[in-house]
């Protein structure tokens, strides 16, 4: 058998994994900007670009995460709930965790916008900090799904629900 890349062989749990694996190689190619900030590899002048490129980066990165973090909050986690409740444990926990992601991309964005040319170098270096601890949060955030949530969808869920949610997740996370 060739191996395609992919853990699972349910399909529903392939989109969400194929969804995971995009996202992943888009936030490699910011994430290796944030790195260098945090390597010192910049001048100011070379930080700039580099800044104005990661905001850039992560604005075309914010649809297809919202997309596919929306799906899961709209079809995915309330199905689990049925079983496994939503008040406390691994739904809850990584539903917390799409609200942190959105909290450190929105403060990075937040202060990125408008006129960057004032930024010293340490400014960048400070506000970069955002979008690494959102790279780290969502790294984790898959690590959990995949490990956590992905097992409970297949011993949980009877085959119906799952077809079901194939049927609800079965839909591009790319811009239109």
């Amino acid at each position: 058998m060739v191996n395609s890349g992919f853990t699972h062989t349910l399909p529903v749990l392939r989109v969400l994994e194929n969804e995971h694996q995009f996202l992943m190689h888009e936030m490699s190619q910011w994430h290796a900007i944030v790195l260098d900030f945090e390597k010192g590899l910049y001048s100011r002048e070379e930080g700039l670009v580099a800044l104005k490129q990661l905001r850039k980066m992560i604005v075309a990165f914010i649809e297809p995460l919202k997309n596919h973090t929306e799906k899961e909050e709209k079809y995915l986690f309330p199905m689990l709930s049925l079983y496994v409740g939503n008040d406390q444990g691994p739904v809850q926990a990584v539903q917390e965790e799409h609200d942190e992601i959105d909290a450190y991309i929105g403060h990075f964005l937040h202060h990125t916008r408008g006129d960057l040319s004032s930024f010293s170098l340490e400014m960048m270096q400070d506000v970069v900090k955002d979008a690494g601890e959102a790279f780290e949060v969502i790294m984790i955030h898959f690590v959990k799904e995949e490990n956590v949530i992905f097992p409970m969808v297949i011993n949980v869920l009877r085959a119906k629900e799952q077809d079901d949610l194939f049927d609800q997740l079965y839909t591009s996370i790319l811009p239109e």
